[in-house]
């Protein structure tokens, strides 16, 4: 008996055997499949996927035979892996390197073999696909040619099982950057929201400071002007405070404290208090409540805070002088509150508005406007939370002949119909 000699590339060989992860593996269909065929279009009883490791044959798929591997130094496939081509022993008997392999005089009685080398991705030799008898015989020209058509789909399934365990660490790789990096934001995330929080309690301060030095009497107008620009600057940063903590959070809804009140009253509060704000600015305010259902049941903070971040937004994008803003409420429908913010501003390409109220910044590909982009996200983001909390739609649409308009529509019960604007 001769053993066969090393691979002339024997470490790379192993490395890339090493790299499929397939050695003491289960059974797999694909390759069950053709051995089967093998044993069939070769006409023998034992047909075998045999991948030849440091010191042993180890078969992924048999036909034919109990044993899950044999010692190298017997394989015939060790010597079939030195070639590139059909490597076949018609009689084991008369070949001076098997007579007298164990293989051979032992079960399973080797008489005649056949076997095409199986590369892997690194165009080394793995293995065999190889076929056995009991017998010696030759194979068919057709049978040669069919058992290499199957050692190159048994390559195939290697390959792909190649690629797929690539895509698999690939996956896990991504998998884990992602966790780490949700980690990380849930860190910013935490902080950011601490830091919020800290800011309310001063910025509360200073606007009952401001209020305060606002009513006292005889004051310079110096000193006024001063008073209102500090009132109006923390109440535009305790509004961006409220809408990051608000905006920012987890997409579950927002927590309700609802109560029945008169939508007339809230209406003229904020539109009280956006007057304000244009007491030192020329920009026009006007307001319109047709309202055949005045009461509502809902959370009066949110929907005050919504109304202020609208009115807010087309305060900012209203030229100075030239422009009205308006704010509108009415029953359209039975049941329903109809609220709209309208403003002369820049439009709002309908390109963009599907994005307007995304709390994240839009990436390179998503359509956009020069408004859309400078709206506070935050404020819309917060809005709409605040209208699907209460079961409603916020959209925004033209307003003719110029300008856009805010629309927000409501049950004005619990549980009441839900109507998508248009």
């Amino acid at each position: 008996m001769k053993v066969a000699p090393p691979h002339p590339q024997e470490e790379a060989r192993l490395a890339a055997l090493d790299n499929l992860e397939i050695l003491d593996t289960l059974p797999e269909v694909g390759f069950d499949d053709l051995t089967r065929l093998a044993s069939q279009l070769c006409e023998t009883p034992i047909a075998l996927v045999s991948l030849v490791d440091h010191y042993r044959q180890w078969f992924k798929s048999r036909v034919g035979l109990e044993a899950p591997e044999t010692p190298r130094e017997l394989a015939f496939c060790a010597h079939a892996i030195l070639g590139e081509e059909l490597f076949m022993v018609e009689d084991s008997h008369n070949d001076e390197r098997f007579h007298d392999n164990p293989l051979v005089t032992g079960g399973p009685h080797v008489r005649f073999y056949a076997g095409i080398p199986i590369r892997g991705a690194a165009g080394l030799n793995m293995g065999t696909l190889c076929v056995i008898d009991h017998e010696p015989r030759r194979l068919t020209p057709a049978q040669q040619y069919a058992l290499a058509v199957l050692g190159r789909q048994v390559e195939a399934q290697l390959l792909l099982r190649l690629r797929v365990r690539e895509l698999e660490r690939r996956e896990e790789e991504l998998r884990s950057q992602r966790d780490t990096l949700a980690h990380i934001q849930n860190q910013k995330d935490e902080l950011l929201h601490k830091v919020m929080r800290d800011f309310k309690a001063p910025l509360a301060s200073i606007l009952t400071n401001a209020a305060f030095t606002l009513y006292r009497p005889h004051l310079p107008e110096d000193v006024l002007r001063a008073s209102r620009d500090i009132r109006d600057a923390a109440d535009t940063l305790h509004r961006t405070t409220s809408n990051l903590l608000d905006a920012s959070g987890d997409e579950t809804t927002l927590p309700l404290n609802t109560s029945q009140f008169d939508a007339h009253v809230l209406l003229s509060e904020v539109a009280r208090d956006f007057q304000q704000r244009l007491v030192s600015s020329p920009r026009r305010f006007t307001q319109s409540a047709k309202l055949v259902e005045p009461l509502i049941t809902a959370d009066r903070e949110l929907l005050r805070r919504t109304l202020v971040n609208l009115l807010d937004n087309s305060f900012q994008y209203t030229a100075l002088g030239s422009s009205r803003v308006t704010l509108e409420a009415s029953n359209p429908e039975p049941g329903l509150l109809e609220l709209r913010v309208r403003d002369e501003g820049p439009a709002i390409a309908p390109a963009a508005r599907a994005h307007l109220f995304e709390a994240h910044l839009p990436d390179a590909h998503t359509p956009s406007s020069g408004r859309a982009e400078g709206s506070n996200r935050l404020a819309l983001a917060f809005c709409r939370r605040a209208v699907q909390a209460h079961g409603g739609w916020l959209w925004v649409e033209d307003n003719h002949p110029k300008g856009v308009a805010f629309c927000i529509r409501l049950p004005v019960r619990p549980h009441g119909p839900l109507y998508s604007g248009s």
